[in-house]
């Protein structure tokens, strides 16, 4: 059977503890230099502690990514929601869109939700992991 030549990858964690703007900073610049070099691109929330992302691209390069991000110590609880393959990019324009969720702020999104809350629904088994997807894209579509 051939490989998809894309697929994404979405997961939910668990911060190790409350990262500050700086910490987020620097993850970030660390992602986007990474994945611009292995041509990959997604998404990343962050609020009341928990991370959840959407990495897309080829799987050797994804799967990589995934690997070295689960042996990482920012971060421990680990949920992967889907992985899939894709026609198209989601975030084709995005190494790596991200955006620290502040409780206010987002309380004022459209549809707010709270990422602490999503990911214990998710965490079920039984759940369906397409409204993370949804939730990314969402927030992408009101960010741009």
């Amino acid at each position: 059977m051939t490989e998809p030549a894309l697929i994404h990858l979405i997961y939910c964690s668990t911060a190790a503890h409350e990262m500050s703007q700086a910490e987020l900073l620097n993850l970030l610049q660390q992602s986007r230099r990474r994945n611009e070099q292995l041509k990959l691109t997604g998404m990343l929330l962050y609020g009341g502690g928990v991370f959840m992302q959407l990495l897309e691209g080829i799987p050797p390069a994804v799967d990589m990514v995934y690997q070295k991000i689960s042996r990482d110590p920012r971060h421990h609880s680990l949920i992967l929601l889907e992985r899939e393959p894709i026609s198209t990019r989601s975030f084709a324009g995005w190494s790596m869109g991200f955006h620290h969720l502040e409780a206010e702020a987002g309380q004022q999104l459209a549809g707010a939700f709270s990422l602490h809350e999503a990911k214990a629904g998710l965490e079920d088994k039984a759940c369906h992991p397409s409204p993370a997807l949804d939730i990314l894209r969402q927030f992408a579509r009101t960010q741009r």
